[in-house]
């Protein structure tokens, strides 16, 4: 039997900040030398940079658990949960022998990515000083989505998702918990097949977080709804098919780390936590507005992203003294999604009809706006920011920067206007995620 959630929230010790990749690795690295015999640590891989990447295990059960944390490296909830997850565990011989599990831990899955985060993990943890300071790699640079679609590794892979791939294979894991955060909203999951009573038991989690379920639609297209914020994760290629339709051909994705452990039959589990919560993200009441309009509004405010940033930074591409920086590569990543994603949302809008959507449909939907205005302006304003801290001070570069100063400041004043957000507490969301955990392992 799992812990009361209660429980396991009053054994997680208060924390403020987000941990980096070096001080997560540090936290198992002394888990394991406290623990001889119990835990043990190896290194199954490097990054794109030479960053070590480290899995640790712990106890000896029948069954085999693998949980990982930062695939998308501007989601470090995961770093915590992981941390107090892999103690838990080593601490609690009774609950380990009841799970009757061998757990594997990767601490930092991106080790690369997350240190261009790592300046807004110590705060003020705002939406604003967030998205001023995140960086989120393009689809084809996210270790969770670049898995080969066909299982065929002959085209060149991330080493990244070679290591990962590398320990599915090894482990053959029975259950499988990817761990991320979103940055506003509810609580949601998704989940690789549906099992009886786990939605409702994902569900209940939020009576004891505090934290809204999100009843809203799903961000994977062709993803199906099992239950109150739980979603069943389509197959790759319906996943592409979907994006197709609805007119996000320019976006490409590959398989995700939950379709290639589906080889081995692994339950899997992706764990979604807001940052900053909102009850509107569970209420299921008429918005009044028609589910149509209201597409086409969201299709607007994303159309309207890529053109208003590129006034500003367009003339200045041409003065990078490094034009093939992570943040370009995130900047044209991000303009394609966004004028994919209005497209999709304006096709969506054609075949809605009359019906009317809800308070959670619209706010998912105009969160999604504010959100991908704030990330693409946000990154263009590090891609400039990083050529000042090289030299290039141009008249390009220089104007650029004030420009998108004042577009960001804009966009993060009404983002603040339309929902402020209660920032949701770091020990409550890594409880969130770590009672999610223990809900499919106990299952």
């Amino acid at each position: 039997m799992v812990p009361e959630i209660a429980t396991i929230l009053r054994r997680i010790p208060r924390e403020d900040c987000f941990p980096g990749p070096d001080e997560v690795e540090k936290r198992l690295a002394a888990l394991v030398a406290r623990n001889p015999g119990l835990a043990r640590r190896q290194r199954v891989g490097s990054s794109r940079q030479g960053e070590p990447i480290h899995l640790v295990s712990i106890g000896s059960g029948q069954r085999d658990a693998l949980v990982f944390a930062g695939p998308h490296p501007n989601e470090p909830v995961g770093f915590l949960t992981v941390s107090y997850l892999a103690e838990l565990l080593s601490n609690d011989n009774e609950l380990r022998d009841q799970l009757g599990y061998t757990w594997h831990f990767i601490g930092c899955v991106d080790p690369d990515g997350a240190r261009l985060n790592e300046s807004w993990f110590s705060g003020p943890l705002t939406r604003r000083n967030y998205a001023r300071w995140h960086y989120r790699p393009p689809f084809h640079e996210q270790v969770e989505w670049t898995f080969p679609r066909n299982g065929d590794w002959s085209h060149p892979s991330m080493p990244e998702t070679r290591a990962l791939a590398d320990v599915i294979d090894t482990v053959r894991p029975d259950l499988m918990c990817s761990l991320h955060n979103a940055e506003f909203g509810g609580v949601y999951y998704y989940v690789s097949e549906e099992r009886p009573g786990m939605a409702e038991a994902l569900a209940d989690l939020s009576c004891h977080t505090g934290i809204p379920v999100h009843t809203g639609d799903p961000d994977i297209p062709g993803a199906r709804r099992s239950g109150p914020g739980v979603f069943v994760v389509p197959p790759a290629d319906v996943i592409a098919q979907a994006m197709a339709e609805e007119g996000e051909e320019g976006v490409v994705v590959g398989a995700s780390s939950v379709h290639y452990a589906g080889r081995h039959g692994t339950y899997s589990l992706i764990i979604e936590v807001p940052m900053w919560s909102d009850p509107r993200s569970g209420e299921d009441t008429d918005c009044g507005q028609r589910r149509a309009e209201m597409l086409r509004d969201t299709a607007t405010m994303l159309g309207d992203i890529s053109p208003r940033v590129g006034a500003f930074i367009d003339p200045a591409l041409g003065a990078l003294c490094v034009p093939d920086s992570p943040f370009v590569r995130s900047l044209n990543d991000l303009r394609r999604t966004t004028a994919g994603l209005s497209a999709a949302y304006r096709n969506q809008a054609e075949r809605a009809g009359e019906v009317g959507a809800t308070v959670a449909e619209r706010f998912a939907a105009c969160q999604t706006a504010h959100t991908l205005r704030l990330r693409t302006c946000g990154t263009a304003l590090r891609l400039v920011e990083g050529e000042l801290a090289v030299g290039n001070h141009s008249p390009a570069i220089r104007t650029a920067r004030g420009a998108l100063n004042d577009v960001f400041d804009s966009w993060a004043d009404e983002a603040d206007a339309d929902a402020k957000g209660t920032p949701v507490p770091l020990p409550r969301l890594a409880g969130a995620q770590l009672g999610a955990v223990l809900t499919a392992a106990s299952s």
